[in-house]
């Protein structure tokens, strides 16, 4: 008696395939935070595990928040927040994204770096457009909502020198947890990781 071979062992394995492939497709998101105290140098840890993941042959780009009102780093000064880094587009930003810039070997665009004046203005922006069809704006869930698609947007644009989509976005939240500027992007990412799913997020 032979054994015949089963005819879905050919499609399981294919589907197994696509199934593993998926997952690798799927982006992973990193969020470091700090905990009440500022500057204990978040932005060197998530250059850090950034540079770890690229050690191990995939694609990571970054994004760092600030919760500030101000648009950009532009008008700071320099003896509260150090020296402004220009970036190739000539956004003016925080000095973490140029330790991303060489530690990942990347280049970043001023959409890398989030601030809550950029994300209000953009929300204001659609409203006066009328995107919101008349609804009373609100924090949750406009403002978190559009942390959540700048996010996911801005993690899928090219950074490397060889064009390829990012696999890795690390994420820097600025500030101490316990601000209340930072509650917005908190609760943000408290949704994210239900809208990514829990395994693509840390």
């Amino acid at each position: 008696f032979k054994k015949k071979p089963w005819k879905g062992s050919s499609l399981a394995r294919v589907r197994g395939r696509q199934a593993r492939w998926r997952t690798l497709k799927q982006m992973k998101y990193i969020l470091v935070t700090g905990g009440v105290i500022s500057g204990i140098g978040k932005g060197i840890i998530a250059s850090s595990v950034g540079t770890i993941l690229k050690s191990c042959g995939l694609h990571v780009t970054s994004i760092k928040i600030d919760p500030y009102i101000n648009i950009d780093a532009g008008t700071f000064s320099p003896y509260e927040h150090g020296e402004v880094f220009v970036l190739d587009d000539g956004g003016e930003v925080d000095l973490d994204l140029g330790n991303y810039e060489r530690f990942l070997d990347i280049r970043l665009t001023k959409d890398n770096n989030l601030t809550t004046g950029k994300i209000y203005q953009y929300v204001i922006n659609k409203e006066r457009k009328g995107d919101y069809l008349g609804k009373t704006v609100q924090v949750v869930p406009h403002i978190t909502d559009a942390i959540q698609e700048w996010v996911m947007r801005q993690a899928r644009i090219p950074v490397d020198e060889d064009g390829m989509e990012p696999q890795v976005c690390v994420i820097e939240l600025g500030g101490t947890v316990g601000d209340i500027e930072s509650m917005p992007f908190i609760e943000a990412f408290r949704q994210f990781q239900f809208k990514v799913k829990r395994e693509n997020f840390c």
